[in-house]
């Protein structure tokens, strides 16, 4: 004979199971948090590139880069700026000085012709989409960038940088130039991300 506290365990079953996915979503996000910039885990919060986590593995100086492949890198910022803006984050595979490394395109490499001027950026003459450069910062109070002009035959060991998630507002090759390798601290690979169109509400 069904009782009534058996109907009841029948009709919260259903409701359990639909938590299961909730639950592991959850679980998979905590870890997500818990291990991001640590490890073999990068979790990017910059549109340059998409956003989300990234599988990160260390770079060995002397391995080949390829354009195409995208980096985690501590560039030479160019001397004489403020680069409050950026922000400080603490993490645990950051450049000298504590900064969070970049995670950019490589887009050029020895050999290639790079040409910059107020426009944009080309490469062995095709442009780069929405490289032209801005600036100030879309940040409050906004500050002057650098600005790298001219054209360079890139040599051994230089390369290009570019966000190519949303370039529009990347910080990247086209303000402090060509990076070297020994600035590369690992390859990123895409695990869970998604493309995001940054909306300042300050425009240049």
């Amino acid at each position: 004979m069904m009782t009534l506290t058996n109907l009841l365990l029948i009709r919260r079953r259903p409701q359990w199971r639909r938590l299961i996915p909730v639950a592991i979503t959850g679980a998979i996000i905590a870890s997500a948090v818990v291990t991001w910039n640590n490890g073999d885990w990068r979790l990017n919060l910059s549109p340059s590139e998409p956003m989300g986590l990234w599988s990160v593995q260390p770079y060995k100086l002397g391995e080949p880069l390829h354009v195409g492949e995208i980096v985690t890198l501590c560039p030479q910022l160019p001397a004489g700026y403020d680069y409050s803006w950026l922000g400080h984050d603490q993490v645990a595979n950051a450049c000298t000085g504590g900064d969070t490394p970049y995670v950019k395109t490589v887009v050029a490499g020895p050999g290639d012709v790079v040409h910059e001027d107020r426009h944009g950026v080309t490469i062995n003459g095709a442009p780069l989409p929405d490289s032209r450069p801005l600036p100030f910062t879309t940040s409050k109070p906004q500050i002057i960038l650098p600005q790298w002009r001219g054209t360079i035959t890139l040599k051994a060991g230089q390369y290009w940088a570019y966000g190519a998630g949303d370039p529009r507002f990347s910080f990247d090759s086209r303000y402090w130039g060509p990076f070297d390798r020994s600035q590369v601290q690992s390859v990123a690979h895409p695990i869970a991300v998604f493309n995001y169109r940054y909306s300042p509400r300050i425009t240049n």
